[in-house]
């Protein structure tokens, strides 16, 4: 929320723009967690879930995805700013890290797992990234693995004294998820065509510089 309390950041201010070009276009935004806007969406009260959603089979096979890309979202360690001895998952053997379970990086750490002697303890929390920083922070876990916007954020707004470590973990693209119906689908095409749009003329960059720290709004690892 912005400082009069209106509902800001990257999402919400993509589908306004969205918006403000298609006059025949109009979102109400309704904030809630994910789980619960997975719920309110199943019962026919949202439409559309606008908050970083990545795709997996479970969900295509059930709702719809937008097309474009609104940004890549790329996962780090994050550790203590007064910490240099982690910068990999090989120094977090017999250490603690916060995972947050519904995150693919929760795979990668049971995947290093399995063959890691000894294995890196696992801190599970359904809270998403706050959570997961505030153990970093409190000293409650040794790292975390989290979308490097959201470590640039939590040091800038909140004051956490966190740092990002190491190389890029995981590269994540990020989309809209809508209910699967046939007037949501003339929505896609429409936020599709537009995305297009400012991603040509820049203002996709511009927003994610804005309101994510960055230009995530390409692949880093096709550069």
């Amino acid at each position: 929320t912005d400082d009069n309390g209106n509902l800001t950041g990257f999402d919400v201010e993509l589908l306004k723009e969205i918006e403000r070009r298609n006059p025949d276009l109009h979102f109400n935004f309704k904030p809630m967690a994910v789980d619960a806007a997975f719920v309110a969406m199943d019962a026919g009260q949202v439409d559309m879930i606008a908050n970083q959603m990545r795709r997996n089979p479970t969900r295509e096979a059930k709702y719809y995805y937008t097309n474009e890309v609104n940004n890549y979202s790329t996962r780090k360690l994050v550790v203590k700013n007064d910490r240099n001895d982690i910068s990999k998952l090989d120094d977090l053997k017999g250490k603690k890290i916060a995972v947050t379970t519904s995150s693919e990086f929760n795979e990668l750490v049971k995947q290093f797992n399995e063959t890691a002697n000894p294995q890196i303890e696992v801190i599970y929390t359904d809270k998403a990234g706050a959570e997961t920083l505030n153990l970093v922070a409190t000293g409650r876990a040794d790292a975390a693995g989290e979308y490097e916007y959201v470590i640039n954020s939590a040091i800038k707004d909140r004051g956490l004294p966190l740092k990002a470590v190491g190389d890029v973990l995981a590269v994540v693209p990020t989309y809209f998820l809508s209910k699967r119906t046939d007037d949501m689908k003339q929505v896609n095409e429409k936020i599709d065509k537009t995305m297009k749009e400012m991603r040509a003329d820049g203002t996709l960059k511009k927003l994610s510089e804005k309101y994510l720290g960055g230009d995530y709004t390409f692949d880093p690892t096709q550069k």
